[in-house]
């Protein structure tokens, strides 16, 4: 759909001029994309603020878990994968890294949770800044 037929746009354009109005539409696709974690692309979020309607949340499930998942899946040690999982889901509602180790008890096998936990939390594509 075009902006220059959108309603919201034109609404927007009215009141504060056309150039402002595709400043603000941007602004409004950030904070959505925000809203979701990044889990919705830059273009949908810009659709979605151009039509002015609010995506529904239970259309974009949170997928971050499952590519630490996927990383993970070489490691043959249980305990680590299952720290590792549950200490990164932990840090996601936390928002800072928080470390479990559940049933691992030697130094070791604990450093390399950390590692791990470290290397996944600092290249996270929903990382902000």
């Amino acid at each position: 759909m075009s902006l220059v037929v959108n309603p919201a746009y034109n609404q927007i354009s009215e009141s504060i001029g056309p150039y402002y109005a595709a400043l603000e539409i941007a602004d409004i696709a950030k904070e959505i994309t925000s809203s979701l974690d990044n889990r919705i692309t830059t273009s949908s979020a810009l659709d979605f603020a151009a039509r002015g309607v609010l995506p529904n949340p239970k259309d974009y499930p949170d997928h971050r878990l499952d590519r630490v998942k996927d990383y993970i899946s070489y490691i043959e040690d249980r305990e680590i994968k299952s720290a590792i999982i549950d200490s990164y889901e932990e840090s996601l509602k936390k928002f800072h890294l928080v470390y479990m180790y559940n049933s691992v008890d030697d130094e070791p096998r604990r450093s390399r949770i950390r590692i791990i936990l470290n290397i996944l939390w600092d290249n996270r594509p929903h990382k902000k800044g």
